[in-house]
């Protein structure tokens, strides 16, 4: 049971393209348009700091 409380709990720190205001959330965080945020996790993935690495180099 541990494991799934772990699992669970680094699955909140991935950013979600679904549901539509979990995405806007990232959006406004990371300052990006839908389209970059999901542009950026195509390439880099699902992992936060991945995702801001690869924003702040595209601008």
């Amino acid at each position: 049971m541990s494991e799934d409380a772990n699992k669970a709990g680094a699955d909140q720190l991935l950013i979600q393209l679904e549901p539509e205001w979990e995405r806007r959330n990232w959006c406004n965080w990371l300052g990006c348009s839908e389209k970059d945020l999901e542009h950026a996790v195509t390439y880099v993935g699902h992992d936060p700091d991945n995702v801001r690495r690869f924003l702040r180099q595209a601008r």
